[in-house]
């Protein structure tokens, strides 16, 4: 089945906050965003830190591309799609690890980690030496770039540049875990999968009206610790005696933790779909594990003042997450219409206390990931969501994001477009808005113009 303009206009209404629920499910829904979205939009492959040596590789997705990250030995980074020229055989079945060729174990094809066809057995005797090995190395991804560190790549060749293609709002995400160090990725990515769409689960990562009902059990004493003693103090005078550092058990927990019904909100709003919403700094109740670097005088001036103010979550669009309490990347990547794979990629300053390290990566697996406690309830969520948009008259009724439409003026300063409020979903619209436009298959130009914000939503 294909779809118009008209009718992809009809899933995804701005002016009343709806959206059919149709495409969570429809097959025919995913196959298109395969094609419009994830073949052509920027997507997040690694950070540098994960390939620092000659041969170091990591593997990404794209789409459904399995691809290969490599390190060259020029310092060089090269993306190759991870499929043998001959039969398709996957050349690498590691997940990362460093190698000094690729070796398709099917008919034994060997490739250097530029992607160079080097090795073909029986080549003199069974090719007759006529087969051309230049024409017939790995193939590339059409472009590949390093954002302060994080490697993204694109299948369309004619895709914008990808700081172009970030804008402001994408590099303000980004900035809020490039500048707090030196920043590394901790081994190990968290991966699992979870039977829901994938755009419920980057519709949750603004949705700051869920905790309080969603999460209500994670915040009671003694299931997640507060920071209030590492609030206010720069990273090497941070007090974690007493501190179990498996447990959290140590910690002052404030009466809600997190959980907030009124919090003074900033939604930034950014070409292509990037968004970044959730509270300011100074909400009652915000909190980071380790604020200080924001006080940094270069990190003010990099951030600005809106930069400065931002303390909720950032979205590359279509499903790059930057959390912001702590310093992680969740991927969101779709494996079918109803089943998502997460992954959950951890940072730390390479140059941090080894206790607060351990601190702050412990957290992290007790937050989010297969075992975080905020990921379960809202695992549960996603899929039931998902669930329920299978059943004939269910679907019929409209996914609702409507709090607070009509009321959002825009404010543009600093080259940013954002929103001042209450809690709201303009973060969701936004997000849902522009990938009905991504879904017309607009010319680049057409869909910059398309996703740039107005004045209100």
């Amino acid at each position: 089945m294909s779809f118009d303009t008209r009718q992809i206009d009809d899933l995804v209404s701005l002016e009343r906050g709806e959206v059919d629920r149709r495409i969570y499910t429809d097959p025919a829904i995913f196959e298109l965003e395969m094609e419009r979205i994830f073949a052509r939009s920027w997507l997040f492959l690694c950070h540098e830190s994960q390939i620092a040596e000659p041969g170091d590789f990591f593997q990404a997705v794209m789409g459904r591309d399995n691809v290969l990250v490599v390190r060259q030995k020029d310092g060089s980074i090269k993306a190759m799609l991870n499929t043998c020229a001959h039969r398709g055989n996957a050349v690498c079945r590691a997940e990362e690890g460093n190698a000094k060729s690729f070796l398709c174990t099917y008919h034994g094809w060997s490739y250097g980690i530029d992607g160079r066809l080097n090795g073909v057995p029986g080549h003199n005797t069974f090719y007759k030496g006529n087969l051309d090995k230049s024409r017939h190395g790995l193939a590339p991804v059409a472009q590949v770039a390093n954002y302060r560190g994080f490697i993204f790549g694109t299948h369309d060749a004619a895709a914008p540049p990808l700081e172009e293609f970030l804008g402001a709002t994408g590099r303000l995400g980004l900035d809020t875990i490039a500048l707090r160090g030196d920043m590394e990725v901790v081994p190990g990515i968290q991966k699992f999968v979870i039977e829901c769409n994938w755009k419920i689960a980057v519709d949750n990562l603004f949705d700051w009206y869920h905790p309080q009902i969603t999460h209500a059990s994670a915040f009671q004493p003694s299931v997640l610790p507060s920071t209030n003693r590492l609030e206010n103090a720069p990273v090497e005078k941070i007090d974690l005696s007493g501190v179990n550092m498996q447990s959290g058990a140590g910690l002052d927990l404030p009466g809600n933790g997190i959980i907030g019904t009124k919090f003074d909100q900033v939604v930034v709003l950014g070409e292509y779909g990037h968004a970044i919403g959730g509270p300011t700094t100074s909400s009652t109740g915000y909190f980071e594990f380790d604020p200080s670097w924001r006080e940094n005088p270069r990190t003010k001036t990099a951030l600005g003042p809106v930069g400065c103010k931002v303390g909720g979550h950032p979205n590359i669009f279509p499903t790059t997450w930057a959390t912001v309490t702590q310093p992680q990347i969740s991927l969101r990547i779709p494996r079918d219409p109803t089943h998502t794979e997460i992954w959950w990629f951890t940072f730390v300053d390479r140059n941090m206390p080894r206790e607060m390290r351990d601190f702050m990566v412990t957290m992290a697996c007790r937050i989010f990931g297969p075992a975080g406690v905020l990921e379960q309830d809202d695992g549960e969520n996603w899929a039931q969501a998902t669930a329920q948009t299978r059943g004939i008259a269910s679907r019929r009724i409209k996914h609702l994001l409507n709090m607070g439409i009509g009321r959002g003026k825009i404010i543009k300063e600093g080259g940013l477009a954002r929103i001042e409020s209450l809690t709201s979903e303009y973060g969701q619209l936004w997000t849902y808005y522009s990938w009905a436009q991504w879904m017309k298959g607009l010319s680049w130009e057409e869909l910059k113009q398309a996703t740039t914000p107005g004045d209100c939503i």
